[in-house]
């Protein structure tokens, strides 16, 4: 076998320090070695051979550590043991499942083999482009390969730049229409719907627009009576309790007197006695309620039964959002309602925006209310 031969490396000044670049496939990393003003050009130049010895060094040496399987068992999941490593438990549950998924059948069978410091962009590129994705599918199969390799140059395994990251992703397609309900169906399915946590996890669902781990993460501490606000602090995923999907995530919302009245009816009948950190909407063994559970043996019935083929409950934070666009609520309000930005700030003990935040609960309100109010003038059917 020939030996590859050992790079050199450039000595370059930039922005005041000493840097070495070097050549690394079609692109040039560098590497900064200190400030001008600290060393000497000799001394600056021994640096630089340190470093490229170090860089050659470790692309000679290749154990099992040093391909992609190897290095994903030993530093992110051991498929075997079903033991999770260090690099995969600072994630949220949902990724660090989703991760497992795509590396196992998506880039482990076709690069698990080769050495992490033999790929290239242009072949994951190829092989990408080959499964024919959508945008984010791929976007999310780019990153996950990527933070892989991130991890190998940060933990010094021969990496010196990501091939992943240069991967490019397929043109953005025509937008499926997303299907949701309308507010007359909204109200014909709560209408359906006899017990009472399965009517109270729908209005809220309407109410708050909240993704479905953030609903299941309510508590009762999290409803500030006073101030007709419910916070959201907490999300509740397989089990699992973590943060808010995003830092924006973490938010309040303002509702309106009579919603906060339909929660205090609801509380008063069914968990007089309960403690402040039991769930708003429990389910068994101590858990809160099963969404997915809900959604398949009770909504989905009664959705079809009202013409809408196929729902979810992320349907129901696009209607919401639909509602308030279509009552003219601005967009700094409804993005602060949802937790869409990503600038963390404090306003859960900030009173600014709470008038505009109680109009849009009362755009939402009323909406309800109307189609709730025509509904009732109609005739009954035989």
């Amino acid at each position: 076998m020939t030996r590859r031969r050992d790079r050199q490396g450039s000595l370059r000044i930039k922005d005041g320090s000493w840097n070495v670049q070097w050549t690394e496939g079609n692109h040039r990393p560098s590497h900064n070695l200190g400030r001008v003003n600290e060393l000497t050009k000799s001394e600056a130049q021994k640096l630089r051979r340190e470093w490229m010895k170090k860089l050659n060094d470790h692309r000679e040496v290749a154990g099992n550590s040093r391909t992609l399987a190897g290095f994903w068992c030993e530093y992110f999941y051991d498929e075997e043991k079903k033991d999770v490593k260090h690099e995969l438990k600072d994630k949220k549950p949902s990724t660090a499942r989703d991760m497992k998924w795509v590396m196992k059948q998506i880039w482990l069978p076709r690069f698990g083999a080769r050495l992490l410091d033999g790929l290239g962009t242009a072949e994951i590129q190829k092989y990408l482009d080959s499964l024919n994705l959508k945008r984010n599918t791929a976007a999310k199969y780019r990153t996950y390969l990527s933070s892989v390799f991130s991890s190998a140059i940060r933990l010094g395994h021969g990496m010196t730049f990501n091939p992943a990251r240069f991967v490019k992703l397929p043109a953005v397609g025509p937008e499926t229409p997303y299907v949701m309900p309308t507010a007359e169906q909204v109200v014909a399915i709560l209408d359906g719907l006899e017990n009472p946590c399965h009517k109270m996890a729908w209005q809220l669902a309407v109410w708050l627009g909240n993704r479905s781990g953030e609903l299941r993460g309510l508590r009762w501490e999290s409803i500030v009576w006073e101030h007709n606000t419910v916070l959201i602090r907490e999300s509740v995923w397989e089990g699992k309790s973590t943060l808010p999907k995003t830092k924006k995530g973490y938010r309040k919302v303002v509702l309106t007197e009579e919603q906060m009245q339909v929660l205090h009816d609801y509380k008063e009948k069914n968990f007089p006695d309960t403690e402040p950190h039991a769930w708003v909407l429990p389910g068994k063994r101590g858990r809160p309620i099963d969404l997915g559970w809900l959604m398949s043996e009770y909504i989905k019935p009664l959705a079809r039964k009202h013409g809408i083929p196929e729902l979810h409950w992320h349907a129901l934070r696009h209607l919401n959002n639909s509602l308030m666009l279509n009552e003219g609520v601005d967009v700094k309000t409804r993005m602060d309602r949802l937790g869409h930005t990503h600038d963390r700030v404090n306003i859960i003990y900030s009173h600014a925006g709470d008038q505009a935040q109680l109009a849009a609960s009362e755009a939402v309100w009323q909406k309800l209310k109307t189609a709730e109010s025509e509904r009732n003038q109609q005739p009954a059917v035989p």
